[in-house]
């Protein structure tokens, strides 16, 4: 295909260099692309600009401390399990999953919230500065709590085991299983 800005080149497939604007930052990032072979003009197909945009953000990721896509859909295949049972034990919409999975840039708590439900070293790293930041009276146990018995009908249907009903906004189908 004839270049459309200089009308001599040829557009040819090849990796490139492409400035990306995220959040205000700018980054370089290596993707295919069409390049001319003449003026260097660089555009991208549906499928580039995809890929693009993933680059981007894991860019953004990288620089932020936050875990890439790749990362990301690791954490939940090394745990075995669905984009709907991973939403449920982080406690999230199967969609914020599907979102982060496509490129989505996710907070800063919703990344801390990953690492601590998939990286046991995260959680262990966690539970050490929450004992130490905790008064030694409070790390003898858990404290008893008594809890009386409510006929409200938003409990019902309610799940102690698991938090989930409608008051939880939680999914009654939600379980771990792949």
């Amino acid at each position: 295909m004839k270049c459309f800005v200089c009308g001599i080149g040829t557009m040819r497939v090849q990796s490139a260099i492409v400035e990306a604007n995220v959040r205000g930052e700018s980054f370089r990032v290596q993707v295919e692309a069409e390049v001319c072979d003449h003026c260097g003009e660089t555009v991208l197909t549906d499928a580039q600009a995809d890929a693009y945009s993933i680059a981007s953000a894991d860019a953004y990721r990288r620089a932020h401390g936050l875990l890439t896509t790749d990362e990301f859909k690791a954490a939940r295949k090394r745990l075995g399990l669905s984009q709907r049972a991973f939403a449920c034990r982080l406690g999230v919409g199967v969609n914020s999953v599907k979102r982060w999975e496509a490129g989505a840039i996710q907070d800063e708590s919703s990344d801390r919230l990953i690492r601590l439900c998939t990286d046991v070293e995260a959680a262990r790293t966690n539970l050490r500065e929450l004992e130490s930041a905790l008064p030694i009276e409070s790390r003898l146990g858990p404290v008893p709590v008594t809890v009386q018995a409510e006929t409200r009908s938003d409990w019902a249907g309610f799940s102690p085991l698991t938090g989930s009903g409608p008051a939880s906004g939680r999914s009654p189908d939600c379980s771990y299983a792949a």
